[in-house]
């Protein structure tokens, strides 16, 4: 789904199937234009709020939104080339494996007992090692093959088929997928025009 939010940030999509592929899907249009929605540490942080990752706000640092755009790439290029049986870089699968080392947040109390608080000794490197440990699990329980990349030419969004019988071709058929189709019938009644103008400049000549 696309949620409400300030302007800047309407077009985040928490639609992929899982956190790591959401966030992969903050480059969007991969195979044509890409737009990067995240090229500030204030859209960081938006985007963790926006995904629940947080209950606050949160201030993210210029080296923690340098960090979290590398672990991104990271985590899109391996599963793009597992996607297409190629074997992913070294340095990308290292890159993911050591941000899943990141420390866990850990619930705390509040004085009276009436109140829990998520805390870790370094909260923006916690929500990165989420995201790299939700990548490994997508990755290790046997999901792989369930891992798609949309069929829209110009999208190439990654994103995890949950359809029955695996047969979902686009991220969203209220997007891409009514794009294709309106294109596809577009380029069929062309072509059928031409066709019949051929056909009928065939009859003249003949």
């Amino acid at each position: 789904m696309l949620r409400k939010t300030d302007k800047r940030y309407s077009r985040f999509r928490f639609d992929a199937g899982s956190v790591s592929l959401n966030f992969v899907a903050t480059v969007r249009h991969r195979g044509s234009h890409p737009r990067d929605l995240l090229p500030s540490p204030d859209s960081l942080s938006k985007w963790l709020e926006l995904a629940g990752l947080v209950t606050t706000p949160i201030s993210c640092s210029a080296d923690d939104h340098r960090e979290a755009l590398i672990l991104r790439e990271a985590i899109h290029d391996t599963m793009h080339s597992l996607i297409l049986n190629h074997e992913p870089a070294r340095e990308d699968v290292d890159r993911i494996n050591k941000a899943a080392r990141f420390p866990i947040m850990v619930p705390q109390l509040s004085r009276s007992a009436d109140r829990i608080s998520w805390e870790a000794p370094d909260l923006e490197k916690a929500f990165l090692g989420i995201i790299a440990r939700d990548a490994i699990a997508l990755l290790g329980e046997g999901k792989r093959e369930r891992l798609k990349l949309c069929g829209g030419d110009s999208c190439r969004m990654l994103y995890l088929d949950t359809s029955p019988g695996n047969r979902r071709r686009w991220c969203a058929m209220s997007l891409c997928g009514n794009r294709t189709k309106v294109a596809e019938h577009r380029r069929r009644r062309r072509d059928g025009g031409r066709r019949e103008a051929e056909d009928e400049q065939s009859g003249q000549d003949s």
